[in-house]
């Protein structure tokens, strides 16, 4: 079985087995929407700066942006959750790699 390193931002990377489960497609939907929401946010963002918007303005609407990134967040890891982790907590050989891979995963999103 080939293992795969995923980049988790700076100096942060996880090996893990690429044979998974795919994305829940109810939680695969409503991330997609999300991230659409947040696509027009951005585009709304760049012009609020463009025209020099009030900051409180761009505050409000990076928040809201913060918002849809939690959500993509929370479905992501519960399609995971969903899909993944009782085959790996089953197994012996891959219990703690999946234990360490969320706390760190968990972690990065804490920064």
């Amino acid at each position: 079985m080939a293992l795969l390193t995923i980049p988790l931002g700076k100096g942060y990377s996880t090996r893990t087995h690429y044979h998974y489960l795919l994305m829940r497609q109810d939680y695969k939907k409503q991330t997609q929407d999300a991230i659409r929401r947040l696509e027009g946010l951005t585009v709304k963002l760049k012009a609020m700066l463009e025209e020099d918007a009030y900051c409180p303005q761009i505050l409000q609407l990076v928040l809201a942006m913060q918002g849809h990134l939690k959500h993509i967040q929370g479905h992501v890891l519960e399609s995971h959750l969903h899909t993944c982790a009782d085959k790996k907590l089953n197994s012996k050989a891959e219990k703690d790699a999946f234990i360490a891979e969320l706390v760190k995963v968990i972690g990065l999103s804490k920064r």
